[in-house]
């Protein structure tokens, strides 16, 4: 039995995930994400209480997913290909819904569990630095001449920046030069490793 509801959860999140993907997070209902699933509305309330609590696990699926993917494309080969592969992510994800979701997820903190939007966001750019440094380190020999928290922080902003123009209608082949310029850029702020 504690399967089956286990699997009634994970059906719900799912479903909600797709729904924030495709409109966002304030056109999103318990209505429509039961429709979607497939079972009643108390089903959702069951297992997530309220709109609030079922955003909050849509938050925290997407940036689970999200961080892992950030990771895996800095894990690439080389530097090159690190970037080839963050810039197809970032594009991938600002025409899958994923940037838009989460733009209006932590956008608007209110939607979301207290602090936890805050915490999300800190997440996502700690682990974006802790994979852009690895590369740096192992694939270049660089490290990073200004404070950690500095460069997470500006690495969120980059990918945050750049998924708004991208979901804004900005076409791809005139962000390209810009994206490769800012991962220039970053390199600026490093030395060589001791």
């Amino acid at each position: 039995m504690a399967a089956k509801r286990g699997e009634a959860r994970q059906c719900i999140l799912e479903c909600a995930v797709a729904l924030v993907q495709e409109n966002g997070a304030e056109a999103m209902s318990i209505e429509a994400v039961a429709a979607s699933a497939g079972s009643a509305k108390g089903l959702v309330h069951y297992h997530f209480k309220t709109k609030q609590g079922l955003l909050s696990a849509v938050a925290e699926r997407l940036a689970s997913s999200r961080l892992d993917h950030w990771r895996s494309a800095f894990d690439a080969p080389s530097a090159q290909d690190a970037l080839n592969q963050t810039w197809l992510l970032l594009t991938t994800e600002s025409s899958d819904g994923t940037v838009r979701a989460w733009q209006s997820l932590v956008g608007a903190a209110d939607r979301l569990v207290d602090g936890l939007a805050s915490k999300l966001r800190t997440d996502f750019a700690d682990g974006l630095r802790d994979a852009f440094t690895s590369m740096l380190r192992d694939e270049l020999g660089l490290i990073p001449t200004i404070p950690d928290a500095e460069i997470g922080m500006l690495l969120e902003a980059l990918v945050a920046g750049m998924g708004f123009q991208l979901t804004s209608g900005t076409a791809k082949n005139q962000l390209d030069g810009a994206y490769s310029a800012a991962w220039l850029a970053m390199l600026s702020l490093t030395q060589p490793a001791p």
